[in-house]
């Protein structure tokens, strides 16, 4: 091994170039070939330090800063394109959690489409809009009488009941309101924003609309309704 460190350490170099050069596709390929080329690229970056390592301690000085700082250098160089094509590939979530066949849900509504209301009676309302972009909504919510405090969602993927960021939707969800006595509007036209799945790839979400008490901070869920929903694509 030290052998072949000592006559093919450049091997290590050209390696990291290559698994780094053609990571930046593999996201856009397939998210399976992208997460197959993350381990020899594990391997390959421990690798080099220790290959780094055994040149200084046979004196060979040359060789072991042409590999310390051809390492840094393809790192500085391919680091920020690789940032860039994992921060703008597919996300596949969507096609990983397709909507079961047969399940009921809702759709979100087009915005200034009328909402369906049957009747201002003590019952209980949620209803979604589409924003301007794909993964981007808003919701109104009705409600008979609560005591004062906190009106916020929370999100699961219906499926695998997978969490759809939770410490991001409960507080841009969350509107304060006073105590209430009749069926009323209490949430009308909060935004919020989903990141999993792209544009038009299209899962079921579980939305529940919870309640915090102001004075003794407890929690109860108000409703919960399936919508058909898509990710923002950044």
């Amino acid at each position: 091994m030290v052998k072949f460190i000592l006559k093919y350490w450049w091997l290590l170099l050209l390696t990291l170039a290559g698994l780094m050069i053609w990571s930046i596709p593999a996201m856009y390929i397939s998210e399976t070939l992208s997460n197959i080329l993350l381990i020899p690229l594990f391997l390959n970056l421990l690798a080099l330090p220790i290959s780094q390592i055994i040149l200084l301690c046979r004196k060979k000085w040359g060789k072991a800063l042409i590999s310390f700082f051809g390492t840094l250098g393809i790192l500085v160089i391919l680091w920020f394109p690789l940032v860039m094509a994992a921060m703008s590939a597919p996300d596949y979530f969507g096609k990983k959690h397709p909507i079961p066949e047969g399940l009921e849900y809702y759709e979100p509504l087009e915005e200034n489409s009328p909402a369906e209301i049957d009747s201002l009676k003590s019952e209980t309302y949620l209803q979604l809009w589409n924003g301007f972009q794909g993964g981007l909504y808003c919701y109104d919510f009705y409600y008979p009488s609560l005591p004062s405090g906190d009106i916020f969602l929370r999100a699961y993927e219906v499926t695998k009941n997978i969490p759809l960021h939770l410490e991001r939707l409960e507080p841009r969800s969350t509107v304060s309101i006073d105590s209430t006595l009749v069926f009323s509007q209490l949430v009308d036209n909060k935004s919020l924003t989903l990141y999993y799945g792209d544009w038009g790839d299209y899962y079921a979400a579980r939305f529940e609309v919870w309640h915090r008490n102001a004075v003794t901070g407890e929690e109860s869920k108000l409703l919960e309704k399936i919508y058909r929903v898509e990710g923002w694509m950044r």
